[in-house]
């Protein structure tokens, strides 16, 4: 009887550590291929892009409303932030709040780059040339410029520089030329001692009556409205300032960020450009 008890006994333990080692097995099995899942759909769900979040400055508005359909027609939906400076929307694409953003040229963001220790950069193909060049409401030539006329700049270093370059250009100053983006402490030679003041590009069109001059870009006249034509001389490097997508650089080769910067070269945006815009803007595919 002792005999058959305990042999009762070890049959029911073996019979428990049988089931044991069954249970985990399964439940190793069951929690490798749900992980395995997890990750398949993790992969799913990074590679697909339903939403797109845009950045744009308040004066491109309109100009993106001519092409949402473009955009959206690709199966995107498309959501835009507005921001009332050039800072803030590079601030919000490095830090992840926007997939890209629409307003700037590569020299300006490689400015950005430089002061911020951000890694954005502009796909092709880029979307259009703004035309940059020097206003007046007192002056109808270069030529007529006097002597100590004050000369309003934009502040940021690029269009400073771009500013200032094309005044050299003219042969109205002299750069140093040992300084590869210049502000207006860099120059060398102003024969006409000129006075420079600085202001944000956007809003520097109200200097206009202040400054016998103004040098910007020729889409912040027409969105101050004012006339974009009549300018006194225009910059000669145009094209190299062309206006293109921004994104953080894990996403430069995204077949998502290719196709929007690819669908907005169409009629609907040159049509644009040309009544909305006054001409100053030229699309890069015509």
């Amino acid at each position: 009887m002792k005999r058959k008890f305990l042999c009762t006994i070890l049959a029911v333990a073996m019979a428990g550590v049988m089931l044991a080692g069954c249970g985990k097995s399964e439940s190793g099995s069951e929690t490798k291929s749900e992980s395995g899942s997890g990750t398949e759909e993790g992969k799913d769900s990074a590679e697909k892009k339903d939403v797109i979040k845009i950045g744009i400055r308040a004066d491109m508005v309109n100009q993106l409303e001519s092409v949402r359909d473009k955009m959206e027609g690709l199966g995107y939906k498309i959501e835009e932030s507005v921001f009332d400076d050039s800072v803030q929307p590079d601030v919000a694409l490095a830090e992840g709040s926007l997939d890209m953003n629409w307003y700037q040229h590569g020299p300006y963001l490689e400015s950005y780059n430089a002061e911020n220790g951000t890694d954005l950069v502009i796909i092709e193909p880029k979307t259009f040339y703004p035309l940059f060049a020097m206003y007046s409401d007192k002056w109808d030539s270069i030529d007529d410029l006097p002597d100590g006329a004050t000369i309003g700049l934009c502040n940021d270093a690029t269009n400073q520089a771009r500013g200032l370059n094309m005044l050299q250009s003219q042969g109205l100053i002299k750069l140093d030329d040992s300084v590869e983006v210049p502000t207006m402490y860099d120059v060398k030679e102003n024969p006409h001692n000129f006075e420079f003041i600085e202001a944000e590009m956007s809003v520097l069109p109200q200097s206009l009556g202040d400054a016998d001059a103004i040098c910007l870009a020729a889409g912040h006249m027409v969105n101050a409205g004012l006339s974009a034509e009549g300018y006194l001389c225009q910059s000669d490097d145009n094209d190299v300032y062309a206006v293109g997508f921004a994104v953080r650089s894990e996403d430069k080769d995204a077949e998502w960020a290719k196709e929007i910067a690819e669908v907005v070269q169409c009629d609907e945006l040159a049509e644009y450009f040309k009544t909305e815009k006054a001409g100053t803007q030229i699309p890069c595919w015509e």
